[in-house]
């Protein structure tokens, strides 16, 4: 299980996280949501270490990160390790094949064989659906397919949670779906994710839990259906504008 408390971060004099306490269990989806710069990145972020909050405490486990005292390079590189963050751009190596970037970090970190890591790799590509793109390069798939090598590079580092930032923002629709299946079956198969979109629908879908961050604080920590049924009015009105009701309710 991973836990914050008390987690507070800024940049210049403005307050990113503000007195964040929430926990994410293991083999659970919890799925990150709020308006834009409300500081949702920020905390997914936060639990790669790709920022660094000013205190808190972080507990991994049996581990305990005290955000204010200095991070050694290996407790950051440990985390990192249970960590798997997709980013919303990809971030796939363009001159290696599909196959070889799912296979690098295996290899080239974890110390796996060649051939295991090709093996895994090809049995991650067949879940995401890309076992026939194998041999192809980044630049020769569509951003969907993209983002599900990314997903496959990931899983292949066996990470302990997986950290997915807007990980189809960038897409279309028709690109967006097959990713977002892909989401599904993993979260239906129990793998530990904490997701920040801003597709509500899938958040319904394959949420466990949900946190509705605006301001740096979590205003919501609780089911999906707690959550669409609306507790708050600033909930109602985000919600309102995410699926565009009120627009509809006005043209009516």
């Amino acid at each position: 299980m991973i836990k914050f408390e008390h987690v507070n971060k800024t940049f210049a004099d403005h307050p990113a996280l503000v007195d964040i306490t929430t926990e994410f269990k293991a083999h659970e989806t919890t799925v990150i949501v709020g308006p834009s710069g409300s500081g949702k990145s920020t905390l997914l972020r936060s639990l790669n270490l790709l920022e660094r909050p000013e205190n808190g405490q972080y507990h991994f486990n049996d581990q305990i990160i005290d955000f204010a005292q200095p991070l050694s390079s290996k407790t950051i590189l440990n985390l990192r390790r249970k960590t798997g963050m997709v980013f919303q751009d990809y971030n796939l190596f363009p001159h290696l094949t599909v196959v070889k970037n799912v296979m690098e970090g295996p290899v080239q970190v974890l110390k796996q064989s060649p051939a295991d890591a090709k093996a895994t790799a090809m049995t991650l590509l067949d879940k995401v659906g890309l076992a026939d793109k194998a041999d192809a390069y980044p630049s020769q798939l569509s951003g969907g397919q993209q983002q599900r090598v990314a997903i496959a590079r990931s899983l292949a580092m066996n990470p302990e949670y997986i950290l997915l930032d807007e990980p189809t923002s960038a897409l279309d629709p028709e690109l967006e779906a097959g990713v977002l299946r892909v989401l599904l079956e993993l979260a239906q198969e129990k793998d530990s994710m904490i997701i920040v979109t801003h597709n509500m629908e899938f958040a319904r879908a394959v949420a466990d839990k949900i946190l509705f961050v605006e301001a740096g604080q979590i205003l919501f920590d609780g089911t999906p259906a707690e959550f669409f049924k609306q507790p708050t009015k600033r909930i109602a009105d985000f919600l309102a504008a995410m699926t565009f009701t009120t627009i509809s309710d006005k043209a009516n």
